[in-house]
């Protein structure tokens, strides 16, 4: 997938479909072109049966400075906004979604951190949220998940000032769920860890969580879910491993 001004890449290894958004020349700044990668990489993930996490990361010294500035009217004028449309397929994923986030992570990188669903941050990494600096309305769908994430004053604090915050203040404000040296080796023995569980359980548990917070009844749903572990012998399997002191072999993929 080569393009002279950015790209994103795909390596899937063991269970875990890395995700780098390669563009060092502008600090990976998203193009239009880049943005509309998003959702066709997700796709291609979708059919790989091995994958069962997905990392989303940046190359080199950055996660992502946000949308390239050279091509904001494109972004803004399409007819579908490719940003929310990235956004949205990150938040649709089926399958677990980290934001590893190495250095900047400023703008359209916040939303698409955002939008995983757990975000591991390097200590060095700086944040901010810039459409104030451009004269920029941030879509709605990227405010209701910023304010899900850290609350209507930070949020506020984030949007007014469009400053930078490093990446303690960022964990405080709960931007990001860990701040750690070594963020690539924890998120490989994070992606690891989940993709060793019952991916039914996992699959459910997004899907239920995702529910909740958006005000919806569980109760069908996760009926629906227990009847379907029950009659793929997950439950059972995960319970005879348990009792005999052994790693499950979960039927469910």
């Amino acid at each position: 997938m080569s393009n002279a001004k950015g790209r994103l890449d795909l390596d899937v290894v063991g269970h875990t479909a890395w995700i780098t958004i390669d563009n060092p020349d502008r600090r990976n700044a998203m193009t239009a072109s880049m943005w509309r990668q998003v959702p066709e990489l997700l796709a291609a993930v979708a059919d790989d049966p091995a994958a069962r996490v997905v990392v989303l990361t940046g190359a080199g010294g950055a996660f992502s400075a946000g949308a390239d500035i050279s091509e904001l009217h494109a972004i803004e004028g399409a007819a579908e906004n490719p940003t929310v449309a990235a956004e949205r397929a990150l938040v649709d994923f089926p399958l677990p979604t980290i934001a590893l986030v190495n250095g900047l992570c400023i703008g359209g990188g916040c939303q698409l951190a955002a939008a995983c669903d757990i975000r591991v941050s390097a200590a060095s990494a700086t944040f901010g949220i810039t459409p104030a600096k451009l004269g920029i309305v941030y879509p709605p769908s990227s405010i209701a998940r910023l304010t899900e994430l850290v609350g209507p004053s930070a949020a506020k604090l984030l949007l007014f000032s469009a400053d930078f915050f490093d990446a303690a203040h960022a964990l405080r404000m709960r931007l990001v769920d860990e701040v750690v040296e070594d963020p690539r080796t924890r998120v490989g023995e994070l992606a690891a860890t989940i993709a060793s569980r019952s991916q039914l359980t996992v699959r459910a548990s997004k899907e239920l969580v995702d529910l909740a917070q958006r005000g919806l009844p569980l109760d069908e749903r996760a009926g629906q879910w227990r009847q379907r572990s029950a009659e793929a012998g997950e439950s059972a399997e995960g319970i005879a491993a348990f009792l005999e002191r052994r790693q499950p072999d979960f039927p469910h993929h």
